[in-house]
């Protein structure tokens, strides 16, 4: 990965693109993006994160951007960290665990006629991270990469941040 201009781009340039973004809205956000360490990720991610909730993918609740290369899909997902509750109960109980507090947080916005969706996400990955990732999603929205329509998915982006930021507070 070292030297990639692909990785440099997408950890530089897309996340530069989503900061903008983020940089009108009236809450803090931290942006970061992702495209593994210390080798290639299955799922490359931009998140955005509420830093008094997180400032990883590890814990917390966060909005994401993955990019299932395998099945060329852009997916937005406001997600639940599954790192550590992997990590502390193992990949079965971890993956319970996390869709437990997918299933509350989704709960929370019932009602609220945001348009997500809240069926299971696929990331075409059997690494643990992606697991973890599909179990963890409250709300997702899932695009073809080659019917990606930058306006619509930063339309839905900026409506996540707004669900996100009444789950979380403005902090």
């Amino acid at each position: 990965m070292a030297g990639s201009a692909f990785a440099s781009f997408f950890r530089r340039d897309v996340a530069a693109v989503a900061r903008a973004l983020t940089d009108r809205r009236p809450e803090r956000l931290l942006v970061r993006a992702s495209t593994g360490a210390p080798g290639w990720a299955s799922i490359p991610w931009l998140a955005c994160f509420a830093p008094h909730v997180t400032r990883s993918m590890r814990h917390g609740l966060y909005v994401v951007i993955f990019i299932d290369p395998v099945g060329e899909r852009i997916v937005l997902s406001l997600q639940h960290g599954a790192a550590d509750a992997l990590t502390r109960h193992g990949a079965t109980e971890g993956r319970r665990i996390l869709r437990e507090a997918a299933a509350t947080t989704h709960a929370a916005l019932a009602g609220r006629g945001h348009g997500f969706s809240d069926a299971p996400i696929t990331l075409n990955s059997t690494a643990a991270l992606p697991l973890g990732y599909e179990a963890g999603c409250a709300l997702s929205r899932v695009w073809q990469a080659d019917a990606l329509d930058p306006a619509g998915l930063e339309d839905a982006l900026s409506r996540m941040l707004d669900l996100y930021r009444d789950l979380v507070g403005g902090g």
